[in-house]
């Protein structure tokens, strides 16, 4: 860049990155209108005691007016529809504990207050899409032109989320999806940002990057493929074998499968081809059951799975098989030992103690894909003055999650949306893992 170039860049940066940033003097958000970005709130009263300074905060201070009652203003509402049931309930209903999770809180909490000081109460409806298509989009449009919602966080899977996703775009809604295709957040026809529609699920693109670093230190040549036949399997296999083949290794052999397949022919395409490695792209309990059809017939054979299968319940069907398989996961499925100084330590722990203590199981990360989701919605809402129209709070939820999620820390990864890019991730939101002794084990670069 030449000197002129660089001056602008970083004047940009300050104005469009600093938000809800830690400094000295407070915690700072620059924008165009406002190059100073503190309140008041950024001190603390003092008063000097001994020659020192002491905090001295108003409910201390004599004769100080009571604080005036809390103004309530409208209830505002959160359409979440996750697969509870249906082939995708795998994962919906890990994200369904979540909804019912944050619920509680809020119910508990009277809701959130704006910034103008008046409280709101929010109320999150919990509905199902069936993992259907048809279902999904009636639910959706329920939520949007009957229970007049703010924003919907819906759709566990691909097919069920594109669907939604064209709902929430018809409507001018905000939707954040729980699925992790790019298709979703992308306009077919012109490759841009779909405006209104966003997702928190790190995407199958930066798996295949990953994929493509450990075959590379594997020393393989050729691979394997086997996915569902399903939206989201499709999606692994084309990002997978398109970043793979342009590495240069060969695709010897790819097939697919159904999710509720119990006996798999293909393996036998698998033995016949001779390849270096096998990926598999799917979710439980198809991933699990081919993994021990591929142990099988091929025991020594490297087996690499997508983010689709970390969770606990993939061990749990796949046994013994499931030893050896790596995989690129988040890492809030070992948040106990996470570092403490990780920027996703405090959400990871805050997530972990929340569901465990909940629902008595393991953490999920499909979980997590609807608690960034919700956080993010929430975070907005606590943004919005009172007395907006329904339509001038769902374009303030839009605009706030597109300009005011920056370097934040959720379950998945530490996002940045901008217009340009309503998902907010880089492969490195990923830990590479290695199931042994049917765990979960961090195996880093250094170690391959």
């Amino acid at each position: 860049m030449t000197l002129d170039e660089q001056r602008a860049a970083v004047r940009d940066y300050i104005e469009t990155n600093i938000v809800n940033w830690p400094g000295t003097a407070g915690v700072f958000t620059i924008t165009p209108d406002d190059h100073y970005g503190l309140t008041y709130e950024s001190f603390t009263w003092f008063k000097i005691e001994g020659g020192a300074f002491v905090p001295f905060p108003r409910d201390e201070w004599a004769g100080a007016p009571a604080p005036a009652p809390a103004v309530e203003g409208v209830a505002y509402k959160i359409g979440f529809a996750p697969g509870v049931t249906g082939g995708g309930s795998f994962l919906g209903e890990p994200e369904r504990n979540v909804a019912e999770i944050i619920a509680a809180r809020l119910e508990e909490a009277g809701g959130i207050v704006g910034p103008d000081g008046v409280s709101h109460k929010v109320e999150i409806l919990i509905g199902d899409t069936e993992t259907n298509p048809d279902v999904a989009v009636s639910v959706a449009r329920r939520y949007i032109e009957e229970d007049e919602v703010v924003a919907v966080v819906a759709g566990s899977v691909t097919p069920i989320s594109l669907a939604i996703a064209e709902v929430a775009e018809e409507a001018k809604v905000p939707y954040v999806s729980m699925a992790s295709s790019l298709a979703i957040i992308t306009d077919p026809d012109t490759g841009a940002m779909r405006p209104w529609v966003f997702k928190t699920p790190q995407s199958n693109g930066d798996v295949a990057q990953w994929q493509v670093e450990r075959l590379t230190a594997l020393g393989a040549t050729s691979v394997c493929y086997l996915y569902e036949n399903t939206g989201y399997g499709k999606d692994c296999f084309k990002n997978s074998s398109g970043a793979l083949e342009a590495a240069g290794f060969e695709t010897s052999y790819s097939d697919s499968f159904e999710r509720t397949d119990t006996e798999f022919p293909q393996v036998s395409g698998v033995q016949a081809a001779g390849c270096d490695v096998v990926v598999v792209g799917a979710i439980p309990p198809g991933a699990s059951l081919v993994t021990i059809a591929l142990r099988d017939a091929l025991p020594d054979i490297p087996i690499i799975h997508g983010h689709g299968v970390c969770t606990e319940d993939f061990i749990g069907t796949a046994g013994a098989a499931a030893d050896g398989v790596e995989l690129p996961c988040s890492a809030v499925i070992i948040a106990e030992d996470v570092p403490a100084d990780d920027p996703q330590k405090e959400v990871f722990t805050e997530f972990y103690e929340a569901y465990t203590e909940y629902t008595g199981e393991p953490v999920s990360t499909f979980g997590g894909h609807g608690w960034d989701g919700l956080m993010w919605v929430i975070e907005a809402l606590e943004s919005l003055e009172d007395g907006l129209t329904l339509d001038e709070q769902r374009a303030a939820v839009r605009d706030y999650i597109e300009t005011n999620i920056v370097n934040w820390p959720g379950t998945a990864g530490v996002f940045t949306i901008t217009p340009d890019d309503h998902y907010g991730l880089t492969y490195e939101s990923f830990t590479w893992f290695k199931v042994e002794g049917g765990a979960f084990v961090p195996f880093p670069r250094d170690e391959w």
